[in-house]
């Protein structure tokens, strides 16, 4: 008679005799807290109202100017384009709280004061100055010594470096980037991607700029040099869109760092050569920017579609035979 071996899993007891193990008890996951959706993204017609009001805002102050024949020359505070800089931040502030309320525009508020979490981003802001001093220290040994009285914006008031400043980040960076980049670069990233939101940007950004190009003196002496603003303006808003992304959505960074490179290359000071060394290092790293930004969304769009296809065969061979 042949003998059945016990179970090789089977335990021994103390007597000797073999018992069989134990059922094993089915194992319940623990429960998984979902995690709260974030703020969904304003709708395509809040961001088209956002670029309307934007132009509406800015144009009401600068068309006039041109129907006058202002022109806005350097060292002088008046006439003044800069009051129509705010534009795009009225803008964001009217369709938030039109299309989402009080708690979206607190939600912007908070990105426009945000400062922790920043961490190494901060460093592009002592960077894009340290391009500015570069170009003032070459420009002082070639010969051309940059008279850093020349660095008031055309139509900034003549006061303390200090104060006009202050001045600047309100008019120039909260004016402008809580519109540009807190509402609209906002509503686009997450549709488009980052490099398709630097590009809509650019186009929106560039046509509000269109009046300043029979008011401001500096823009009315271009010539053919508009194309190469045009290209300065898309690096900047490929650089300024991986600022705001890369420091987890904050309009401060971007305020700051905008300001700091409109004060090293659009000033009376700093117009010559320490505005080409800084446009140039700007225009390189958007270039890097650019590819890195394509390289993570094709990688992105790579595993979405592995998702899908890792759904499709599951839902095919759970229907198959």
């Amino acid at each position: 008679m042949a003998l059945t071996p016990p179970p090789e899993d089977a335990t021994r007891t103390g007597s000797g005799r073999h018992r069989p193990p134990a059922r094993a008890r089915p194992v319940t996951p623990a429960p998984v807290r979902p995690t709260p959706p974030g703020r969904p993204p304003l709708p395509g017609a809040a961001l088209a109202t956002f670029v309307v009001l934007a132009f509406v805002f800015s144009w009401a102050w600068w068309v006039p100017m041109v129907l006058r024949g202002d022109v806005v020359r350097p060292g002088t505070g008046w006439p003044t384009h800069l009051p129509g800089l705010m534009g795009p931040a009225f803008a964001a502030v009217v369709v938030t709280l039109g299309w989402r309320g009080t708690g979206a525009l607190l939600d912007l508020g908070r990105r426009a004061v945000r400062w922790r979490g920043v961490g190494r981003w901060w460093w592009s802001v002592p960077a894009v100055l340290a391009l500015g001093v570069l170009g003032t220290a070459v420009a002082a040994a070639t010969g051309n010594p940059v008279d850093l009285a020349g660095l008031a914006q055309n139509g900034a008031p003549a006061v303390p470096l200090v104060v006009l400043l202050g001045y600047l980040l309100v008019v120039a960076g909260f004016g402008e980037e809580l519109g540009w980049r807190g509402l609209l670069a906002e509503g686009l990233v997450d549709r488009v991607g980052e490099v398709r939101t630097s590009l809509l940007v650019t186009a929106a950004w560039a046509t509000w700029h269109l009046p300043l190009f029979w008011v401001v003196d500096g823009f009315r002496t271009m010539g053919w040099a508009r194309v190469g603003w045009v290209l300065g303006l898309l690096a900047g808003s490929v650089v300024l869109t991986r600022l705001y992304i890369g420091s987890g959505r904050s309009v401060l960074l971007v305020a700051v760092w905008h300001t700091a490179f409109d004060l090293t290359s659009a000033t009376t000071a700093t117009s010559a050569l320490p505005a080409a060394i800084t446009s140039t290092a700007v225009l390189a790293a958007a270039a890097v920017v650019l590819v890195c930004a394509g390289r993570r969304e094709r990688a992105a769009r790579a595993a979405r579609l592995a998702v899908r296809g890792s759904r499709a065969l599951a839902t095919g061979e759970a229907s198959g035979p």
